[in-house]
């Protein structure tokens, strides 16, 4: 399969993560679906840095949490969310690798500079709302205004590397087809 397949397979892949269309309590868009196919198009990648293969694997074990995840009693849902989270961080930080090595072999520093700057704040934005989840109950009332916060910015750096995705999908790997 060509690159330009691969990255196609991560973006629609990334996109049913964060995307949750529920149906009577039911993700029409399962996680461990999207997950999949983010760890075969990295697995398609490894070839084009190692961060790719890093990243198959920890999508990998995406694949197994989220399927788990259905399974966790409720009193051990922060605990397994904060383990998914730091999962996800390492799991994006070794895909926007990738990107950015990608980006670098073709000369495309701009592409590559934007993806170490959205890996370092998605790593940021889920570390502080993990931290913020560890304030004992009655301090987490004053934390919900910086939760909130924290969910916008989440929202705002997914589009973003979702975003770089697709411009590289369609700026870089349609150029090795020409």
């Amino acid at each position: 399969m060509s690159t330009f397949t691969r990255l196609g397979q991560i973006f629609w892949g990334l996109l049913m993560v964060i995307v949750d269309f529920r149906f009577d309590g039911f993700d029409i868009l399962p996680d461990f679906m999207g997950y999949i196919l983010v760890a075969v198009g990295c697995g398609g990648l490894s070839d084009e840095s190692p961060h790719f293969l890093a990243a198959r694997t920890w999508s990998w074990l995406l694949v197994i949490l989220s399927i788990v995840e259905f399974f966790i009693p409720s009193g051990l849902a922060f605990a397994f969310g904060a383990l998914a989270g730091a999962a996800n961080c390492v799991m994006m930080w070794f895909l926007l690798g990738g990107i950015t090595d990608f980006a670098a072999a073709r000369g495309r520093s701009d592409l590559s500079s934007r993806a170490l700057n959205r890996r370092v704040a998605y790593v940021g934005i889920v570390g502080l709302a993990i931290l913020v989840g560890l304030f004992p109950r009655g301090l987490r009332d004053p934390m919900s205004a910086l939760g909130a916060v924290l969910s916008v910015c989440m929202l705002i750096v997914l589009v973003l590397i979702v975003h770089l995705i697709y411009r590289v999908r369609h700026e870089l790997a349609t150029e090795n087809a020409a």
